[in-house]
């Protein structure tokens, strides 16, 4: 399976020969002034011939661009939603995730979408230097969808996933309504080899693995967007029900040993209400105020019997967050804009846990825990165009905050930290971008590590640690874009950062690891993205997309002081697709290809850990039998790709203690079918 990667090398070569030729950049209804301040504007030609049945399909085939749906876990809203606008505003909301949003809309909505790159003034880029603008048709319709999907396994079993909606659209008017079920599993479910040889490579243990899992979700979802108090205010709410049972049954086939199995189960309600509210104020002026409001509760419970010893452990935890943020956008004039604002954000996790061997209690750190963050944060932005070839942002934003940690000793520590951010985009023509980018970042803790955790399939333990400090990165970016043969782009990227306190593995006293910050750091990213269109070679309505990206990262290993790439760092990585539209849009084709995943590493105290993932195909259609039926058939995973898991355990901290057994894994979940019915009436 070294084909895809070869293709996906060969082919970003390719726009060489294209490099010298007289090309136009792609434009539906754009002024060549608006191309050349970095819009590109995607209309209904451009997916004419295509059987694209949703917004998310438009999106992934926009010409250069990589959809990012945000991080929806993490606190607060800037920089979280995503690299995509709905009518120039980023969703209010975080639990409803970008791409759902997105497939939630049908193709014969959209009016057009508008690719921004490099910025420009009254456009909120969300901190980011490309995004697309979905712009939704404003004429008056109704439509009802039915979407079901379904994976279907090798092994016979059936996934079902069904989801009404029903949406009214009538300008600035808007309502929504659906309701999604599904019963499915994930890639968890799979089987395998386990083997487990000592220091020399004598064979100790060899088991068979049966895992499986399963998905049941159900999920509510509403929306309106009604014009209030001279402005438009747009509200969302959801609601949902997970349910997630798992299993894990190790059957000894040689060697000394036992068998064993292991079980969990989690329950989880999740809740969120989300606004957004903008109104002008005067010709140059808006304001813009989100609100969102996420409320959650989850119950965990596993079980491990391994050759008869028993080990339990349970957790309960609550979860919340409140977020307020204004905004105000000023633009004096075409070539100047300017925003400040600020967001204030309340957050807490109030968990508990019980772990206990042999029905006999086993204390941990931090095992009840409360942790609450309040957290402010002003910015200020301006945006200077002072030619059509040149776009300068400025931007600093501040935060401090406290985070509180009630747990075996109370502890509330209080940060502050600048972040600024300048980035100057230099357009030399229609055809060519490049982009520099210097920016302080600060990440953000994640409660769920202040807290005590299990992995029943390894039957370890790791504590919590409520010392943990944010790792702060300077990074300096420089992009170079490259627009072709109407609908091609090539991308080339090189990033830098530098970070402070490395969050990754620290030893705990009583033999207990957590995760702590680990020390100083770098990282350097070597990028690069292809779209490149066939009709210049004599195949109609085809084209390839591809990426590559090389990793290489140092960081100074706390337990034997050696340099080392960061804790699950992916080194390489690289995918191509290729897809044509048949018949004026009523068929599509395409296959996917990945070049896999080599070795990443797992740095824990006692333990060391690597997981390679092997290059995976699969193959798809789309048909549109008429303007409101599309089907969708995918063949998934056709070369039953495996996931290889290596780890060494030792009988103390790994720099200092004999091993104790080396283990590998070997899963594969099987080749499946997808297929999609969705129709709207």
């Amino acid at each position: 399976m070294k084909v895809p990667c070869v293709l996906a090398v060969a082919a970003l070569a390719c726009p060489a020969t294209a490099l010298a030729q007289d090309q136009q950049a792609v434009h539906a209804g754009t002024s060549g002034t608006e191309q050349m301040s970095g819009i590109l504007v995607y209309g209904p030609e451009f997916f004419a011939n295509t059987a694209l049945p949703t917004a998310l399909d438009m999106v992934q085939r926009l010409p250069g661009f990589t959809l990012d749906i945000g991080n929806g876990d993490a606190r607060g809203i800037a920089g979280n939603t995503g690299n995509v606008l709905i009518d120039g505003k980023p969703p209010a909301s975080k639990t409803d995730g970008l791409g759902e949003i997105l497939r939630r809309i049908s193709a014969s909505g959209v009016a057009r979408i508008e690719l921004i790159r490099g910025g420009a003034p009254g456009i909120d880029m969300q901190g980011r230097a490309v995004i697309a603008n979905v712009v939704l048709k404003r004429t008056a319709s109704t439509e009802k969808l039915i979407n079901f999907q379904s994976y279907v396994y090798r092994d016979g079993y059936v996934g079902p996933d069904l989801t009404l909606q029903y949406t009214r659209r009538d300008g600035d008017r808007r309502d929504e309504l659906s309701l999604e079920v599904l019963s499915d599993r994930t890639s968890y479910t799979s089987q395998g080899i386990r083997t487990r040889t000592d220091a020399s490579g004598r064979l100790l243990q060899r088991h068979s693995l049966d895992l499986w899992d399963r998905d049941r979700t159900a999920t509510l979802r509403t929306s309106i967007q009604r014009a209030l108090g001279g402005g438009l205010l747009t509200v969302n709410a959801r609601l949902d029900y997970f349910d997630y049972p798992t299993s894990q049954t190790v059957t000894l086939l040689e060697g000394s040993g036992s068998s064993g199995r292991a079980i969990d189960l989690t329950h989880q309600w999740k809740g969120e209400l989300g606004a957004n509210w903008n109104r002008p104020l005067g010709s140059k002026s808006e304001l813009e105020v989100i609100a969102l409001q996420r409320l959650g509760r989850t119950r965990y419970d596993s079980t491990t019997d391994a050759g008869g010893f028993v080990s339990t452990f349970g957790q309960r935890s609550r979860n919340g967050e409140s977020v307020l943020r204004p905004i105000l956008r000023y633009k004096p004039g075409k070539t100047l804009s300017l925003e400040g604002g600020g967001e204030i954000a309340y957050n807490f996790l109030d968990n508990r846990t019980d772990y206990a061997e042999q029905g006999i209690p086993v204390p941990l750190p931090d095992q009840s825990v409360f942790v609450s963050e309040v957290r402010g944060e002003v910015f200020g932005l301006a945006r200077w165009q002072p030619s059509g070839r040149i776009t300068v942002e400025a931007g600093m934003r501040a935060e401090i905050s406290r985070i509180a940690a009630d747990a075996d000793s109370n502890r509330a520590r209080t940060f502050f930290y600048p972040k600024p951010r300048l980035q100057l985009t230099w357009r030399p023509n229609k055809r060519d971008q490049l982009r520099l980018r210097v920016e302080q970042s600060v990440s953000q803790l994640d409660f769920s590590d202040f807290v005590a955790a299990t992995e029943i399939n390894l039957g370890t333990v790791r504590a919590g640690n409520g010392d943990l400090v944010p790792e702060q990165a300077l990074t300096l970016e420089a992009v170079v874009e490259h627009r072709f043969w109407g609908k091609g782009a090539l991308e080339l990227s090189a990033k830098h950062e530098a970070t402070r306190n490395v969050i990754d593995y620290i030893p705990l006293d009583g033999g207990f690891d957590a995760i702590g910050n680990i020390g100083t750091g770098t990282r350097n990213t070597l990028a690069s993205t292809l779209t490149l269109p066939f009709d210049k070679l004599g195949i109609k309505d085809a084209r390839f997309r591809g990426n590559a990206s090389v990793v290489r990262s140092h960081v100074t290993d706390p337990l034997t002081g050696a340099r080392r790439r960061y804790a699950s760092e992916v080194p390489f990585t690289c995918s191509g697709s290729f897809s044509q539209d048949l018949f004026g849009g009523r068929f599509t084709y395409g296959v996917f290809a990945s070049c896999g995943q080599p070795s990443t590493s797992l740095y824990r105290i006692r333990e060391f850990r690597t997981t390679e993932v092997q290059p995976s195909l699969e193959i798809y259609t789309i048909w549109k039998p008429s303007k409101r039926l599309a089907i969708r058939l995918d063949l998934g995973n056709l070369n039953n790709a495996a996931r290889i898991y290596d780890r060494d355990l030792y009988t103390g901290e790994r720099n200092a203690s004999p091993l104790l057994f080396r283990e590998r894994r070997t899963q594969r979940r099987g080749q499946y079918v997808y297929v999609q019915f969705r129709r709207t009436l």
